[in-house]
């Protein structure tokens, strides 16, 4: 199996535009555009996930100089459970070095699969930094969303939220 992270084309780009619409709530997507026509040289960058050069999912992250960020992570259904996800993290912790940081919801009585990716970065070597942490909106309609912040490294909880707020959500500091 060979995984490859790349520059998305026109074919890769409708395939993980409609990903995304599939596995990311309103309250917790940007607008599609924002991600294809970034217009910060910190993000989002969007990579498109290949298996044997067929597509597979796709990531968005960030770059802040102490700090990365995975806005968004999505693998295809038939592909999950493959053990992709977790080649994705290791590549990007060996290619960027510095610590790594995303967002998770906390975990719900109701729905099981909070737990399930919480536990899922847990194995892949990232650890809950804030259980307090509150994502903004992304538009004034939506409303922000409880959620813990992860990282895979020594991460100052503080300057991640100041950094994500401003660059991420402009939500000022």
């Amino acid at each position: 199996m060979h995984i490859e992270l790349s520059k998305p084309d026109a074919q890769s780009l409708e395939a993980a535009r409609a990903l995304y619409l599939e596995s990311f709530p309103p309250e917790e997507r940007r607008p599609w555009s924002s991600i294809e026509h970034r217009d910060d040289e910190r993000g989002p960058w969007l990579k498109i996930i290949s298996v044997d050069d067929r597509f597979a999912g796709f990531l968005t992250v960030w770059h802040f100089g102490g700090f990365n960020y995975i806005e968004h992570l999505a693998t295809h259904p038939s592909v999950r459970g493959g053990g992709i996800g977790s080649l994705v993290l290791q590549s990007l912790k060996t290619d960027f070095p510095e610590p790594w940081v995303l967002e998770v919801e906390p975990e719900s009585d109701s729905d099981p699969m909070p737990a399930r990716r919480i536990g899922f970065y847990t194995r892949a070597g990232f650890s809950i930094i804030d259980r307090t942490y509150v994502q903004p909106p992304y538009s004034p309609e939506l409303p922000e969303v409880p959620m813990y912040i992860m990282a895979s490294g020594d991460a100052d909880p503080a300057e991640v939220t100041r950094t994500l707020h401003r660059h991420v959500y402009k939500a000022g500091s």
